[in-house]
């Protein structure tokens, strides 16, 4: 790939101007409603808890999602091929040829382009589903035993989680909305205090570093 450098003007530019952000709060206090305040043209949401409902009103489109890899084949759609992969990764260009040609009949990857909005609701459930996706992998089970393997399946969530996000967050010009729950903890000592709700603990660690 060739550097190349990016002018003040081409960087404040409508194409390149974008930001990340990660919206949290208890249940019930109005998350997803704020996908109304969302242009309709120019708004996708991904959709992981079939929680649109209470947007009943609102009339851009959604997608829904209901495993981590449909939702990795979208972030590769958007964010297109990833120059520091392998070329076999998910995420290096024959994979990303692979999914431009899965999706080539239904026009997903030009109504994509189109959007430069994308509200992910929510990653407490994208996190739910990449645990689901890593239990079923090589790497949740012992190589000794065969049985599986808890922290292997932790570490692949984490890994899986944080790529798909930094995938998202370099895609050109595009601005992700994730919303997600804080649940109150209360440790052995009575301290409470308010934390994400996800599977896991390396994505929650993190994700303030994605997010703007």
């Amino acid at each position: 790939m060739t550097v190349r450098i990016i002018t003040a003007d081409e960087r404040l530019s409508a194409a390149e101007n974008k930001t990340s952000l990660a919206i949290f709060g208890p249940p019930g206090v109005g998350k997803t409603t704020l996908i109304t305040s969302m242009p309709e043209d120019r708004t996708v949401c991904f959709d992981l808890e079939a929680g649109m409902k209470s947007v009943q009103d609102w009339r851009g489109p959604s997608i829904p999602i209901r495993s981590f890899a449909d939702f990795r084949d979208l972030v590769i759609l958007i964010g297109g091929p990833d120059p520091a992969q392998h070329p076999d990764s998910y995420y290096g260009p024959r994979y990303h040829a692979h999914v431009q040609a899965q999706y080539a009949e239904s026009g997903l990857e030009e109504f994509l382009r189109d959007r430069s909005i994308i509200f992910v609701d929510s990653i407490n459930d994208l996190t739910r589903q990449a645990m689901a996706y890593a239990k079923q992998q090589p790497e949740a089970f012992s190589e000794r035993t065969g049985k599986p393997d808890v922290r292997g399946a932790y570490g692949l969530l984490g890994r899986e989680v944080i790529q798909a996000l930094k995938h998202l967050q370099h895609a050109r010009g595009k601005t992700v909305v994730f919303v997600g729950v804080l649940e109150k903890v209360t440790d052995e000592f009575g301290t409470s205090s308010w934390v994400p709700q996800m599977e896991g603990s390396k994505a929650g660690r993190e994700l303030p570093g994605i997010v703007d």
